[in-house]
């Protein structure tokens, strides 16, 4: 038998700042003041980034995917991305929006049922995109991903959380045929803003006159991916239009590619003068606390 929450369970408190996030990032998103919103892959690249000073995370699936050794051709389970987003969420305090990679051979009704998942563990925010994982499986069509935001959408009515999802379209990441990756986004983000997707990420454009020009066409919040350097600042993007800026699995490739050099440097010079930078442990510990 069930028992009611009372109005000092602790649980009722977490549902309310849950709730309250939600809006926020809601409101943010149309304030005209753009934010950045970095990604994380597991608990403590989550820490890191709210340690910063970063009050909305993501969680990127690229990034869980790569660390989890999944190939390119591979998609990943999406509960995986549940367990590893709950795992983040456990006393976490930061605005978090889970990632549930792509639509592609996904049915709605799944996309649903992993929406809600996070939502129960605490996230505000859900993402996913209209290919695959990172546009490497083809885009699904328009129709079958303005299903899957339908479905997510409802399974956040039925949770009584206001989450906020954001889609991402891969057009200028798979260069889709007939009409042009502009077209195609445009078309795409109408379609998704009217099934109820609530900002619309396009990876792969970084040229920030096609940004404004985007900005200017598409009918709600615009977020840009960045992937790739150089690119714009982030006051450029702002001042574009760019609701959001995110990154992806930019993060940790860029963790990754310090590392490798890192690696051949104690080959080559076998001394430890470049790792002074460590975090140290006992501040390591208490980020995870």
């Amino acid at each position: 038998m069930n028992e009611m929450l009372s109005l000092d369970d602790p649980g009722v408190d977490a549902a309310a700042s849950q709730k309250d996030k939600a809006r926020k990032l809601r409101k943010r998103l149309h304030s005209g003041d753009a934010f950045i919103v970095p990604e994380a892959w597991d608990v403590a690249s989550s820490r890191i980034l709210a340690d910063a000073g970063h009050e909305v995370v993501g969680v990127s699936s690229t990034a869980i995917a790569w660390s989890n050794g999944y190939k390119a051709h591979e998609r990943i389970a999406l509960a995986d991305l549940v367990g590893a987003t709950e795992r983040i969420m456990a006393g976490f305090a930061p605005t978090v929006i889970a990632d549930l990679e792509g639509a592609l051979d996904r049915d709605p009704d799944e996309m649903a049922a992993a929406a809600a998942a996070v939502l129960r563990s605490g996230c505000s925010g859900v993402s996913f995109s209209d290919a695959g994982r990172n546009g490497a499986h083809n885009m699904a069509s328009l129709e079958h991903v303005a299903a899957c935001v339908k479905a997510v959408k409802a399974a956040t009515v039925e949770a009584k959380i206001p989450a906020v999802i954001f889609v991402r379209t891969e057009a200028f990441l798979m260069g889709p045929r007939g009409l042009s990756p502009f077209e195609t986004s445009v078309e795409r983000s109408e379609a998704y803003y009217a099934a109820g997707a609530d900002c619309v990420i396009v990876p792969g454009l970084q040229q920030i006159q096609i940004i404004e020009r985007l900005a200017g066409v598409v009918d709600g919040p615009l977020g840009i991916s960045i992937g790739l350097t150089p690119a714009p600042d982030f006051r450029s993007l702002a001042k574009a239009g760019v609701a959001c800026v995110t990154l992806g699995s930019t993060l940790m490739r860029s963790l990754l590619g310090v590392m490798r050099l890192r690696a051949e440097e104690l080959l080559a010079f076998g001394h430890f003068n470049n790792l002074e930078r460590a975090i140290p442990e006992d501040q390591l510990i208490t980020l995870l606390r």
